[in-house]
């Protein structure tokens, strides 16, 4: 599956650095299910194959529900990614923050962070509401799950994202 916007600004200059630096820090055998999750978002999202246009192979499209939905990453408001898509880029930031490994964890926070600052996450976070609440909230509790590394430049890249996340709901 090649993402529409496979050539946008979210996912040239954020999404991959990001999954780059997570793949690295996390070759190691220990983390080596880490990097291959990274790597199984990465390939579809760099992929130059474009996506199969309404009058081309119609049994290739993907017609569930969930691809269906509006995600809640959104790229300069004309490339929106649907449900399916933002929970499978979201999901390597959201599993590395909860592991417990700084240095696993910085990238995954960084790129959380420049989502927030550059307005690509959208949506309100409720873990009892619709699919993409959802997703936000487990974004959200993995970012505050990081407070519990202990490391004082993590615990202040925590309180930043969460005051930026706590800003960006309010908006909302």
């Amino acid at each position: 599956m090649a993402f529409a916007v496979a050539e946008s600004r979210l996912i040239s200059n954020i999404i991959v650095p990001d999954l780059d630096k997570i793949i690295k820090n996390s070759s190691w055998r220990k983390r080596s299910k880490l990097a291959h999750e990274a790597k199984s978002v990465l390939e579809p999202i760099t992929s130059t194959e474009k996506p199969p246009t309404s009058d081309e192979n119609q049994s290739d499209v993907d017609t569930s529900p969930q691809s269906l939905v509006v995600g809640v990453l959104h790229d300069s408001g004309t490339n929106e990614l649907t449900l399916a898509e933002s929970e499978l880029i979201l999901s390597p930031f959201i599993n590395d923050c909860s592991l417990g490994n700084v240095k696993i964890a910085e990238p995954a926070l960084d790129c959380i962070q420049k989502l927030i600052a550059h307005g690509y996450l959208h949506g309100e976070a409720d873990p009892t509401g619709g699919p993409d609440a959802k997703l936000l909230a487990k974004l959200i509790e993995s970012v505050c799950k990081c407070h519990d590394f202990g490391e004082e430049g993590v615990e202040l890249l925590v309180l930043k994202k969460k005051k930026k996340m706590m800003m960006m709901l309010d908006c909302c």
